[in-house]
């Protein structure tokens, strides 16, 4: 049983609508979780404003992928893998990656690296060690 509503992207209006469509045009589908955020513009707002600027960010694109599959991972998050999962399939990751991704590892020693740090952190909830830090930078 779903609690929360979903809004039909078919259906919606407004600023809602404009969003839909931002997201439509950037992953060609519009996920469950953008659905139910469109309950609240403003907060479907801020999430597609967020996203969008994490996206021009310094990390490739293939990295935040699996930083996201490591850290849902460790969250338990089965909605999270899944969608992860699916946009790091189109983001060019195999299998293979995919799967050690979600162990926190990679065969690339940056990415390695990245992947050790950001289970640090979800693990240890922002609290990390230097050490864990400094192997990060370490690794360039």
């Amino acid at each position: 049983m779903n609690r929360l509503h979903q809004v039909d992207p078919t259906q919606a209006t407004g600023k809602a609508r404009e969003l839909f469509d931002t997201v439509q045009s950037r992953l060609g589908k519009i996920p469950n979780l953008m659905r139910v955020f469109a309950n609240s513009p403003a907060a479907f707002e801020a999430y597609v404003n967020f996203s969008g600027a994490l996206s021009r960010g310094v990390l490739p694109l293939k990295l935040r992928e699996a930083i996201a599959l490591a850290v849902s991972e460790i969250n338990g998050c089965g909605y999270c893998l899944s969608a992860h999962t699916l946009s790091s399939a189109r983001a060019g990751l195999s299998q293979e990656d995919i799967l050690a991704a979600r162990r926190s590892t990679a065969t690339d020693d940056k990415h390695d690296a990245a992947l050790k740090l950001a289970r640090a952190i979800a693990l240890q909830r922002g609290h990390i060690a230097s050490d864990d830090l400094q192997n990060a930078r370490a690794a360039g």
